[in-house]
């Protein structure tokens, strides 16, 4: 365990009781009156608002007065660690007796330390100990038990400290998400005015590039046939079947036993794109990516194929578009006839694609990369201050 200089006094087993103070102050409901609720997600991913309901709406439900600045439990899920800290935007609200609040008690605790102990491994230990019963629902937090669980914590001040220290990192990784989140929006904003041509480079001398052709997929892009024949690789590609969508992170290696079986598996190179026409097209990310993991055998079940023709990060780039996405749910509605409104491989290479002056293709995929190792880059931090975070806690809480 570390400690930060000037704390010398050991840490101490303490009920939860004489840390916190229970606050319920229950509210007389009107019936045509409007009562916003909170919730409390697991994982401490924090407070959520649910719509406004009316008082003939919540029934015989008993509610309480949300308190900001408490410490919040949802009780059927506190196993999960449900714990979060109220604020000011929580005034006005209500919760159920499923949301039991907690205050500080005779200046002993921080309820940000807490919040944040409740969050770590030994946390969650004593949260499921105060949940008896089998999984889920009847794992239900009993409160009496929470307010008998004995927490090593130090004095108020150290724990301060500990949280302060924690929230930083916190505020940090709060701050490159907003960073993220922007650079993202503007790229979409980018993508949809270069991919409409709203917004058009020049060429290097200043004159005009010509006007966009439109090219069907299959005249720029060939479908892969090449199997697997010499079965020598056990490097197995494959994707989410939920998301369909093909991507660094969906896909996996699998170690093949029987290497027979690979017989019928399609070749997968760097740079193909790869099609699974099993996946609906309403779903909210795209069918197609680039893999970007190297040489593999991926299943027959997904169609493969590579361009011949073009500037392949311009197309990775556009089949991102919403552009892209619409295009395919207007061609798979109106072509209902397949199954899940899918599109068949062969509907796909019959699409028209844009394709400018390949110098121009070159320039749109280089400024969008450029965003994309920005935002990489951004989230290439987030994931160190994670682990830097996740590391922190283990050696203040060991």
């Amino acid at each position: 365990m570390i400690r930060f200089p000037g704390f010398m006094d050991p840490w101490k087993p303490t009920p939860i009781s004489t840390l916190l103070e229970r606050q319920s102050i229950p509210v007389e409901v009107d019936l045509v009156q409007t009562y916003r609720q909170i919730g409390v997600r697991s994982h401490g991913k924090g407070i959520f608002h649910k719509e406004h309901v009316t008082g003939a709406e919540l029934g015989d439900k008993r509610v309480f007065r949300v308190v900001p600045g408490a410490l919040v439990v949802n009780i059927v899920f506190a196993w999960e660690q449900a714990v979060a800290l109220t604020t000011d935007a929580e005034a006005g609200f209500v919760a159920s007796h499923r949301f039991p609040m907690f205050t500080e008690k005779d200046g002993k605790s921080y309820l940000p330390f807490l919040r944040h102990m409740f969050l770590t491994k030994r946390g969650k230990v004593l949260l499921e100990m105060a949940s008896p019963g089998g999984a889920g629902r009847n794992k239900t937090l009993g409160q009496q038990e929470f307010l008998k669980l004995k927490p090593l914590v130090p004095s108020r001040s150290e724990q301060k400290k500990i949280a302060d220290a924690i929230d930083a990192v916190d505020a940090k990784v709060a701050a490159m998400d907003v960073k993220i989140s922007a650079l993202a929006q503007f790229k979409a904003g980018l993508m949809h005015k270069l991919f409409s041509q709203e917004l058009r480079f020049t060429q290097d001398d200043g004159k005009a590039f010509p006007d966009w052709d439109v090219r069907d997929l299959r005249n720029i892009a060939v479908r892969s046939v090449e199997k697997n024949k010499n079965l020598q690789t056990k490097r197995v590609l494959t994707n989410s079947a939920v998301h369909g969508v093909i991507d660094q992170r969906d896909f996996f290696e699998k170690d093949i036993a029987n290497s027979e079986s690979l017989g019928g598996y399609y070749v997968v190179k760097r740079g193909d794109f790869v099609y699974n026409p099993r996946i609906s097209v309403s779903a909210p990310v795209g069918p197609i990516k680039r893999n970007d993991l190297g040489d593999g055998v991926m299943s027959p079940l997904y169609s493969v194929f590579r361009f011949y023709e073009g500037n392949t990060d311009f197309f990775e780039q556009y089949f991102r578009t919403a552009l892209w996405h619409d295009y395919m749910k207007s061609v798979a509605n109106f072509g209902a006839r397949h199954d899940r409104m899918a599109i068949t491989i062969g509907d796909l290479m019959g699409l028209p694609m844009p394709f400018p002056h390949p110098d121009e293709q070159q320039k749109i995929a280089n400024v969008l990369s450029t965003m994309d190792a920005k935002i990489q880059a951004l989230l290439d931090q987030v994931t160190g201050l994670q682990t830097f975070k996740n590391g922190l806690l283990q050696q203040l809480f060991a």
